[in-house]
């Protein structure tokens, strides 16, 4: 990537100006763009939940966000669009996600708008929410920003998480949505968006250790629940 690109967190009043008036002039010229969000922008700017990116001593590209508990949600996210489609959006999310991980975040949240980055979003590792129950968008995406232990259709019988799309009371003789192979000696972290209410199942050498909804599976010496997701570092019996 062009060694000229800068991520900057400590931006100055007149790299905002420069931003106002690209967004400005990308609305007059094609309707489109986040102008209409500037008094957000502003806000984020003030608070210091805002990057850009520069190419030498212009700005091409910007992202405001807020934060939750264990993740990062990306409110606006633009590449000026001169400089779209030459992977400088990658390199620039690619930095971003450095950047909060070392913070200590654990996943990226957005809502793909408009719809058209879609495919964008994908191609940088974003994962489609699935849908939770409420009242969200199917354009949600969410990315982990640390190795996770992923769902599998070759199961271990034995020892396994499963996780229900479904609250207890419904899940009767319904396979698990998602399921996830246990090795407690080699322990890799679940993460995954969640309803609360859904049912989750433990079993351990063959047997139920415990299967609860999620806002009871968790408890003050082993939280899984964390708003919108689970995050599982290890289970306790």
């Amino acid at each position: 990537m062009d060694s000229a690109l800068k991520v900057k967190f400590d931006i100055e009043k007149s790299e905002l100006d420069e931003i106002e008036n690209w967004l400005k002039k990308e609305l007059l010229t094609s309707k489109n763009g986040f102008y209409h969000n500037w008094t957000l922008i502003i806000k984020s700017y003030s608070e210091k939940r805002m990057a850009i990116l520069k190419k030498e001593k212009n700005v091409i590209g910007y992202l405001i966000w807020s934060i939750g508990d264990i993740y990062v949600e990306i409110d606006i996210f633009e590449i000026k669009p001169v400089f779209r489609k030459k992977g400088i959006g990658k390199y620039f999310i690619n930095e971003i996600s450095r950047y909060f991980k070392k913070n200590n975040f654990l996943v990226l949240k957005l809502f793909c708008e408009p719809k058209e980055s879609e495919a964008f979003w994908k191609k940088t590792g974003f994962i489609k929410f699935p849908e939770r129950g409420y009242s969200e968008s199917e354009l949600t995406f969410f990315k982990p920003l640390i190795i996770v232990n992923k769902s599998q259709t070759n199961v271990d019988e034995n020892n396994k998480l499963e996780l229900w799309n479904l609250e207890p009371y419904k899940v009767k003789d319904s396979k698990p949505k998602w399921v996830w192979n246990i090795d407690q000696s080699n322990f890799i972290p679940i993460l995954h968006p969640c309803n609360s209410n859904w049912n989750i199942r433990w079993t351990k050498n063959g047997k139920i250790v415990k299967e609860d909804k999620v806002k009871y599976f968790t408890n003050k010496d082993n939280q899984i629940e964390f708003s919108q997701f689970i995050y599982i570092e290890k289970l306790i019996e």
